[in-house]
């Protein structure tokens, strides 16, 4: 292993220690340890293939731009987005994005040529990814972003923010990434995260700045477990217009939620939508066999008017829930649906046996209260 330290690191939380940092990732060895201490970084680490980084719980990184932040600017990144990397750890540390200060501002223009996304830890084209036992702090939008990634363990990971910033996805899936383990991830504070908890978004618009170098494609072959939030936007996302989201397994996820606890409505309310609805006269949406088991969800205080914990408006097959609880005790919206489903022309719904058939994207299936066993099939 080698020492960080050995490269002129100062860690006194004053000077820029990105220059330090990057020429010990680049030295060529594969283990590369980060003692306690709190750096500052104003300039992307990229870590190259067969690295792994080995941080102290108490080793604190933090983000702070002397300049507006612009595209491809991340706290933490792969070094070769285009031809790709593989075989990257990163262990333990606080990874912080350092919202809140001066020039660590999201642009206002969603199209902003040249912004940053502003996500905090950012993989794109990675083959063996692995993430663990780590906390991500404010980050400006994202706290990890992903895409074409294939092979990865997302473990032991805390997310927390001082601040509540726009589009603070906790870990964001693009198109292309598959084969992976997420497990054990915790929002560490109320209000986090701010957006989805966990968002599959195999289609996004890619203009926006959020997205740019990210891809529209499957997501498939990934288990999650022991998902918690304590007062989140929503708990997850399942984004599909027509790419593929499929073989999907959680269990055990609890999630207080001021919008859903799950969203499936193809981003037609976003600022962006994806297409016109005259366009898609029998609808959108191709995701398959997904389980979700052991999920409870509950409104929280600020819950949006109107919502619904679980919003479908893609067309899904094999979609089953089991053992949806809404505790009564913390759940301040039991008035609110379950279950809205809508926008669909060949889905049969079945809700602890009761059978709902949408043929028409006019008609409505709304279910309210606990359900053991939910399945979404294809006519």
């Amino acid at each position: 292993m080698i020492n960080i330290l050995d490269f002129g690191v100062k860690g006194d939380g004053i000077a820029n220690d990105q220059p330090a940092i990057q020429a010990a990732l680049d030295f060529g060895e594969k283990d590369i340890v980060i003692p306690k201490g709190t750096y500052i970084v104003n300039d992307a680490i990229k870590i190259p293939s067969h690295r792994h980084i080995h941080a102290d719980s108490d080793a604190r990184i933090i983000f702070v731009y002397k300049r507006k932040p612009v595209q491809g600017d991340f706290l933490l990144t792969n070094s070769d987005e285009e031809d790709g990397n593989e075989d990257i750890t990163v262990e333990g540390g606080v990874w912080d994005g350092g919202l809140g200060r001066e020039f660590n501002v999201k642009p206002r223009d969603l199209y902003e040529i040249g912004a940053a996304s502003c996500a905090c830890l950012n993989f794109v084209t990675v083959k063996n990814l692995r993430l663990l036992n780590l906390t991500v702090a404010n980050s400006m939008a994202f706290y990890i972003r992903l895409s074409r990634v294939r092979g990865f363990e997302l473990k032991n990971i805390g997310l927390t923010s001082d601040t509540l910033g726009p589009n603070q996805d906790g870990i964001h899936f693009g198109g292309y990434c598959r084969d992976g383990v997420v497990e054990n991830i915790r929002a560490l504070v109320k209000g986090q995260t701010n957006d989805d908890l966990l968002a599959f978004n195999a289609d996004d618009s890619l203009f926006r700045h959020e997205n740019r170098g990210l891809a529209c494609g499957p997501i498939e072959n990934i288990v999650c477990k022991n998902i918690y939030a304590e007062d989140c936007h929503s708990a997850i996302r399942f984004a599909s217009v027509t790419s593929p989201i499929k073989h999907i397994r959680i269990e055990n996820i609890t999630a207080g939620c001021r919008c859903n606890g799950i969203n499936m409505d193809a981003a037609r309310y976003c600022r962006t939508p994806l297409f016109k609805e005259e366009s898609a006269p029998n609808g959108v949406g191709n995701v398959s066999d997904v389980k979700i088991s052991d999920c409870t969800f509950y409104f929280t205080e600020g819950a949006f008017d109107s919502t619904n914990l679980i919003v479908a408006e893609e067309h899904c097959d094999g979609f089953e829930i089991t053992n949806l609880r809404r505790p009564p005790e913390k759940d301040l919206r039991p008035e609110y649906p379950t279950v809205l489903a809508r926008n669909l022309t060949h889905q049969k719904i079945v809700a602890d046996g009761k059978e709902t058939v949408l043929t028409e994207k006019s008609r409505e299936c709304t279910i309210f209260g606990e359900i053991s066993h939910l399945i979404f099939e294809k006519l």
